[in-house]
């Protein structure tokens, strides 16, 4: 399973339109999206959406399907934002900072 077709299943979801999703979200086209939600409704081993002329509806094995899939991209994300703070991590600054007037009373006399 990869995490396009997760994307792509979140999007239709969301669009309950496969069209829209297609056009819209993914900028891909209606044909190739209708074949990668297939593929992963195999690989998953039961129909996710039920397609009709008004758009899409989920099934139930959809809605527990969504909840799941939202929750793997969100852990993606937040595998990459890791990786990445930690090959490039924030530089650590100081700030130092002086009222004016003040700065004698501060600082030794030299």
């Amino acid at each position: 399973m990869e995490l396009r077709h997760l994307r792509y299943f979140v999007a239709v979801a969301e669009a309950r339109s496969l069209k829209l999703a297609a056009e819209m979200k993914l900028h891909t086209t209606q044909p190739s999206l209708s074949r990668q939600i297939r593929d992963l409704e195999n690989e998953v081993g039961t129909p996710l959406l039920v397609r009709g002329s008004r758009g899409v509806e989920l099934t139930p094995a959809g809605r527990v399907f969504l909840d799941h899939a939202r929750v793997m991209l969100s852990q993606a994300e937040a595998a990459v934002q890791s990786a990445r703070q930690i090959a490039h991590p924030a530089k650590p600054s100081f700030a130092l900072g002086f009222m004016i007037g003040h700065d004698t009373t501060w600082l030794p006399r030299p």
